[in-house]
């Protein structure tokens, strides 16, 4: 048994206990597919801000944060001040509340493409509610998507995103609504001549050029198709009106969650009132028991507060630059091929062949990117930068406004120290 893989099971006794008995109970013994690696799970008990802590008592330098939710970091002090105080007061009262109304307010006030909007739980369920609203609002069913994009696990936005795996249980006929393009503006184009597109849609943590994206939207625009931004994730990240608001790029409808409700589940649909207005009677019908419920709303206020008023997307991205500053140096140094590149607070690695990157929008494939690197080295250097305190990727890392320089600091000196341990297994 490798080195790596001796000590991952000396730091973690409690974690293959509760691992072996979540076996029984969960489908590949997790709740999440994101949380199964390496060979049990490990199980955490606490967070404070940049920091987590699992059962067996190991701290790390989070860079998971929540899956992208907590910019705020863990527990953040207003947040959960705002959330006790709405337990106190009920968690769901069958009902609108003053919360909901300043929660939309907000989001209006941040984000460029929001007239009107409505409240899910979750950012699957925006991004089939803005589908829907797309199909509805153009009477046409056919929705193009990019390969590998994730818009959630329903069974359309689902199509396309998983390779093999993303078509059990997906009949044809909703496969036959999806429209999966590579990222080439002429094959948009060239799908969008036969007039039966209801939408575009673009998720928009993908780390494309602006250009691109420019394109989209010269191009729907141009053929009146709808485009919609997946901003589940950079929404209130890549700036505070999101990805659209970097770009200066609006788009028609725009699903959000995560940050939004302040780590707590809740997600919306926002954009164009004559479309987000065909939710009505005699159109789409939208129940759901817990939009907008009080707890989330307390949660997304405080936060969205927070968001407005504090730099805190500036603090997130001044530590996400030193973190690829310093990734990029170790590479070089170890003269390991591959870069370290991402826009905004999130941080993406490649290890693989030399290139050309500008450590922003990294132009290399992904095949390309893979020759030097499989999945069992990447899978190693997982197990590797857990033993060394870093819980992350370990080929991706989501900042928060918590993080201090000393922690970037730590953390190139932990992840410097697994891929030497990586290395002396003979993987890199």
């Amino acid at each position: 048994m490798p080195a790596i893989d001796d000590r991952f099971h000396d730091l973690h006794a409690k974690s293959v206990i509760l691992s072996q008995e979540a076996e029984s109970l969960f489908p590949d013994g997790v709740t999440h597919d994101g949380r199964k690696f390496g060979p049990f799970r490990v199980y955490m008990d606490h967070g404070l801000g940049p920091r987590k802590w699992d059962v067996d008592g190991n701290e790390y330098i989070d860079y998971r944060t929540g899956h992208g939710s907590m910019i705020l970091g863990q527990a953040n002090p207003e947040v959960v001040k705002a959330v006790q105080n709405q337990v106190a007061k009920g968690t769901h009262l069958s009902a609108s509340s003053e919360l909901e109304v300043k929660w939309g307010n907000l989001v209006k006030e941040l984000v460029p493409s929001a007239e009107k909007l409505r409240f899910v739980s979750s950012g699957t369920e925006a991004m089939m509610m803005a589908f829907r609203m797309a199909r509805s609002h153009s009477g046409k069913t056919k929705i193009i998507k990019f390969e590998n994009a994730f818009h959630g696990w329903a069974d359309s936005p689902f199509v396309g995103a998983a390779g093999d795996n993303d078509d059990n249980g997906i009949p044809q006929e909703i496969r036959d609504t999806m429209v999966v393009l590579p990222y080439d503006i002429d094959a948009v184009e060239k799908a969008l001549e036969k007039g039966d597109i209801a939408a575009v849609v673009f998720q928009g943590n993908q780390v494309m050029q602006p250009s691109f994206i420019q394109a989209l939207r010269d191009a729907t625009t141009s053929r009146g198709v709808m485009l919609i931004f997946d901003e589940v994730v950079s929404g209130f990240r890549f700036s505070r009106g999101g990805c659209q608001g970097l770009y200066g790029i609006t788009p028609d409808l725009t699903g959000m969650a995560k940050i939004l409700a302040g780590g707590l589940n809740g997600g919306c649909v926002t954009g164009r009132a004559d479309i987000i207005d065909t939710i009505a009677p005699g159109k789409i019908a939208h129940p759901g028991t817990f939009n907008a419920n009080p707890l989330s709303a307390a949660a997304g206020v405080a936060a969205l507060e927070l968001l407005k008023n504090e730099p805190i997307g500036e603090i997130a991205d001044a530590r996400a630059a030193r973190l690829k500053m310093g990734l990029n140096d170790i590479m070089e140094r170890m003269e390991i091929p591959g870069c370290a590149y991402g826009v905004s607070s999130i941080v993406h690695m490649r290890l693989g062949v030399a290139h050309e990157c500008d450590h922003e929008y990294c132009t290399e494939g992904d095949q390309a990117m893979m020759i030097g690197v499989g999945d069992d080295t990447t899978a190693l250097l997982a197990q590797a930068t857990v033993n060394e305190g870093i819980w992350g990727g370990p080929t991706s890392f989501i900042l928060s406004s918590t993080h201090t320089e000393q922690d970037i600091d730590q953390t190139l000196e932990s992840y410097e120290r697994a891929l030497q341990s990586v290395r002396s297994e003979g993987a890199i």
